[in-house]
């Protein structure tokens, strides 16, 4: 904000528990023992799935990203110009699958629930779901070995939620998240169309109890709760554990830019579920 800036924030007021990431670089949840334990398990097949909300449609901002700091082998989920991409390479440079959805499908200051479904079909890529629904518009620029899952990324050893994972053979994390993530999860096995709706109403599986392998739903703390004793993350950075972060929390920390509001005086009210606030810069 600069000098003489007044900026009105509204939104609604009804959130989730979720982590926030909000400075762009060296923010994540670390889960390298999940990385390391999938592919110990030989994954297959798999689903992840999460609620995100991100500040805007312009930037690319990871959402689960796994990787190995001695070689090019990785994979990322992330938001990428409001579209959701899926990349992965094996065992060297050359990129083995790179999907992306062709149309936006994502709002800012929006919670949504996406899936990625490995089926390990040859030839085809993992479904994508945007709020229950498959998404059908692919581009498809790498599909070579789109079945690739944990038991092919047998170099794989770190992994982060918020930030792509050694992508280019190296620690560094990259393409940091901005917003907030709730509720990511991961089944080892392909969830159907009917189970990926399932869990964006928030209903347990009846198998949950079997291939329900992490689900780290930031309710106070990173440990996973489908099994407290396994995969439980560790904060990276300065990310911040919310209680209810909103379509209104959102607003305010990324308006007018990507970059959290510094004010001289902030008038608050709230009506009807929704958040008014007028943010003065006066000097």
């Amino acid at each position: 904000m600069a000098a003489g800036d007044i900026i009105h924030v509204t939104g609604g007021l009804k959130g989730r528990k979720a982590v926030a990431f909000h400075d762009g670089a060296a923010e994540g949840v670390l889960i390298d023992t999940f990385a390391q334990g999938r592919v110990a398990a030989n994954d297959t097949v798999g689903t992840f799935t999460a609620w995100i909300n991100v500040p805007n449609i312009t930037g690319t901002y990871n959402i689960v990203g796994c990787g190995q700091s001695g070689a090019v082998e990785y994979f990322y989920i992330s938001v990428d110009a409001g579209r959701i991409h899926y990349k992965a390479a094996q065992a060297g440079p050359d990129v083995n699958c790179d999907i992306i959805t062709t149309a936006v499908v994502i709002k800012p200051h929006t919670w949504q629930h996406i899936a990625l479904v490995q089926n390990a079909n040859v030839g085809k890529g993992p479904d994508i779901y945007v709020d229950g629904v498959l998404i059908t518009g692919i581009t498809e620029t790498d599909i070579t070995e789109c079945e690739a899952w944990f038991d092919l990324w047998a170099n794989i050893d770190g992994g982060h939620i918020g930030a792509e994972d050694s992508v280019g053979g190296g620690a560094a994390l990259t393409n940091n998240f901005l917003g907030a993530i709730s509720s990511v999860k991961y089944w080892n096995r392909a969830l159907s169309s009917a189970e990926v709706a399932q869990d964006k109403e928030e209903q347990a599986l009846t198998d949950d109890s079997t291939y329900l392998k992490a689900n780290w739903d930031f309710d106070n703390d990173y440990v996973n709760a489908a099994n407290p004793g396994t995969y439980n993350g560790a904060a990276e950075g300065t990310t911040i554990l919310v209680n209810n972060y909103d379509e209104f929390t959102s607003r305010f920390r990324f308006s007018p830019s990507a970059a959290p509001v510094v004010a001289d005086k902030i008038l608050f009210a709230v009506n009807n579920n929704t958040g008014y606030a007028i943010v003065i810069k006066a000097a």
